[in-house]
This record gives structure tokens, C-alpha cells and sequence, in this order.
């Protein structure tokens, strides 16, 4: 093999560097998030932000979508919150609008209760909240909302910038439709004393328990006294035993905890040091429990119990 001299080594080595190149930019390649194609769940986001747009909005490049094998490449350190609410697909685009910039973050969340949930886990009781959508809040240069199985985001920067994203979230409102309601448990816990914009579904550690898990959390405050109430969703009644089942040993382990037949269907009564009084029942394939309670956060328990079975 003479034509495999010390001179041709070199060379066969540059041809093999340009070949593996090549494969490189070809076989392991990762399109950008810009350069997907949309396929038809995207392309129903991206009629959200369709032209015409208040204040004659022009977009300033190609939308991009994230999925949830990617969505870290956009919120690295907040991705994992999203998937655990079953995040499904991201439109981001960025607008112009004279000398304005505006940023629309639209999040398809699959189900209403899992953009709800995503909406409240990122809310503050501090914003100044605004009939749009089912529930929305404003700061300065941003306005989020909810609606449906969508969590949108708007962000605006520049002059007179805030007076584009309310009308920009109402086209997108109107475009999303459907019906402006809480995910449907969260309507039947009882109004009264209920803190506004408290409520919650929590899908992973509710009050710290895995156990109980999903659930959907309300605070209440009666005087100078607050508490929570929590519906924990099981797949049935035996299942939602075995959780209330669960909270009793975890209670007697750290505390105390005792029956409380007058409170229903497999009613207790507990404390410890750390998380203060629990008074806990089952309906259904539900447990209800109230922790911190009134006196007569017993009638609190029989008519969240009554709504349930509705």
C-alpha cells in the first residue's frame, strides 16, 4: 500500500474532518424554534395573534414555539413548573408598534385546571387584577391572563407602551372564547369569607403532602384568623380514603388526632406543632379538610361536602 505515504496522511485526515462536518450539520442537527414547522395545534395559537392587532402591531420576526422537549431553551430555570402542569406548546412573538415593543407569550396548557393551576402558582395578591379572561392582573409593562386551556403572557416596553396591552389582550381574549369560568371544583367551594384571587389547583405537595395530590386550595379568613380549605382529588372513594387514612398517621406521628364522627363521612380531628389544626373528612372520591378552622369550620366541611355531590 504505497499510496498510503506519510505526505497523504494529513490529507485523508482533512477529508475526514469535512465529511464528519458535514454528517454533523446534517444527521445531528437541531432545528431552532423558529425554523419548525407549525403544526396544527401551533397554527391554532398562532390565529390568537393574527393581523389585524390594536395599534397596527407588526410582527418583528417569525414566531417561535417551544414544546416540552424544548421549552427549557426559553425558561431554562422555569421550565419544570410548566411540565408539571402539562404544558403542551408555546407561541412567543415579538411585535412592533411604532416606538413601542411588545412580547406575547401564549401557553397551551391542554386543560383548563392545568392553566389555571400554572396562572395562580405565578400570581401575587399584589398586582391590580382586571375582569379579562377568567382572571387577570396588571404591573407596569406586563398583563397576564387566563382563559380556557390558555395562559397568556403580554409584555410591552417603549412609548406608550402600556396602553397596547390592554386591547391586545382583549382580541386575544375574544379570539380564545369559550367560556370565562374557574375549572368547575373551584366553583363549588363555599364564597363566603373566601380571599379573593386565592384560590388555586395544586398538582404536586399540597400543604407539603404528596399524598394529597392534585387538590384545589382556598384561603378563608374569618377575623383576624385565616385558614385553608383543600379538596384533594382521588380516583375514588376507596382511594380518597387511603389518603385521609394517610394524613390521620401522618398526623398522630407528628401530633395528635383523633375520630370527629360529627364531621361526616370518615370525619377526624388533629394538630401538631408546625402546621396547627386540621379537621379533615371524605366525600365521595373526594377528601375535604380545613386546616386552621373556626369553631364552626364543621359546617364549613358539611357544605363543602353538600357542593361536591352536585
Amino acid at each position: 500500500m504505497k499510496w498510503l505515504s506519510r505526505c497523504n496522511i494529513p490529507v485523508l485526515f482533512f477529508v475526514f474532518l469535512v465529511g464528519l462536518t458535514a454528517v454533523s450539520k446534517t444527521a445531528f442537527s437541531i432545528d431552532s424554534p423558529r425554523s419548525q414547522p407549525a403544526d396544527a395545534s401551533q397554527k391554532q395559537i398562532q390565529s390568537l395573534l393574527s393581523a389585524p392587532l390594536p395599534g397596527k402591531m407588526a410582527p418583528e420576526e417569525a414566531p417561535a414555539f417551544y414544546k416540552p422537549d424544548s421549552l427549557y431553551q426559553y425558561i431554562d430555570g422555569g421550565a419544570d413548573v410548566y411540565l408539571l402542569y402539562d404544558f403542551r406548546a408555546l407561541l412567543h412573538q415579538n411585535f412592533k408598534s411604532g416606538g413601542a415593543e411588545v412580547t406575547a407569550d401564549v401557553y397551551d396548557m391542554g386543560k383548563r385546571e392545568d392553566a389555571y393551576g400554572m396562572y395562580a402558582a405565578e400570581r401575587s395578591s399584589k398586582y391590580k387584577f382586571l375582569p379579562i379572561g377568567v382572571e387577570g392582573y396588571r404591573s407596569k409593562g406586563i398583563l397576564n391572563f387566563v382563559q380556557d386551556h390558555y395562559y397568556v403572557k403580554l409584555q410591552a416596553t417603549g412609548a406608550n407602551a402600556d396602553a397596547l396591552l390592554d386591547p391586545l389582550a382583549r382580541t386575544v381574549s375574544e379570539r380564545i372564547g369559550g367560556a370565562r369560568t374557574r375549572p368547575a371544583l373551584l366553583q363549588k367551594l363555599p364564597p363566603e369569607h373566601k380571599v379573593e384571587h386565592s384560590d388555586q389547583y395544586v398538582r404536586k405537595d399540597p400543604m407539603g403532602h404528596a399524598f394529597l395530590a392534585p387538590a384545589y386550595v382556598a384561603t378563608y379568613s374569618w377575623g383576624s384568623q385565616e385558614g385553608k380549605l383543600l379538596v384533594s382529588v382521588a380516583a375514588d372513594a376507596a382511594a380518597a380514603k387511603a389518603r385521609l387514612d394517610q394524613l390521620a398517621k401522618h398526623l398522630k406521628q407528628t401530633g395528635t388526632c383523633a375520630d370527629a364522627k360529627e364531621l361526616g363521612e370518615g370525619g377526624i380531628r388533629g394538630k401538631n406543632s408546625f402546621e396547627g389544626s386540621w379537621i379533615a373528612r371524605t366525600q365521595g372520591r373526594y377528601v375535604v379538610a380545613l386546616i386552621n378552622p373556626p369553631e364552626d369550620g364543621g359546617g364549613i366541611l358539611k357544605m363543602t361536602a353538600t357542593a361536591l355531590q352536585q
